[in-house]
């Protein structure tokens, strides 16, 4: 199984996937703040909202379940951590879907994945 973890093409489109579930929780966040209902008042902005919220849902679809999916393989089988804390991270999988992949994936994985590769952090492995 260390080929499908290491590689560079799955880390990247983990690492895309994880940025862009990112990006629909802040419009999420966003969509609760008067801000965005002040927006919504004001034809111009409503349609560049609606551009905005389109183009996340086409593409948070796949990638929350792409994401979400890997995440979960990779903490079955290939995470270091104890039973406790895998319990811990999959209550968090069910609970928040996932955002709680994403966090999966920048605190658990991307650290796991880079440290065995021997690379920076910031650096995609090979």
């Amino acid at each position: 199984m260390a080929n499908w973890r290491g590689s560079r093409k799955l880390f990247t489109l983990f690492l895309y996937s994880s940025w862009v579930v990112v990006a629909v929780g802040l419009f999420f966040v966003f969509m609760a703040t008067p801000w965005f209902r002040e927006l919504q008042n004001r034809e111009s902005a409503l349609l560049i909202l609606r551009g905005i919220g389109g183009i996340l849902g086409i593409l948070g679809a796949p990638a929350s379940l792409v994401l979400l999916i890997g995440m979960a393989i990779f903490c079955v089988r290939e995470d270091r951590s104890t039973v406790g804390v895998k319990v811990v991270w999959f209550l968090i999988f069910f609970s928040t879907a996932c955002f709680g992949a994403a966090a999966y994936f920048f605190t658990v994985y991307r650290r796991q994945i880079v440290t065995e590769s021997g690379h920076s952090l910031g650096r995609v492995p090979s």
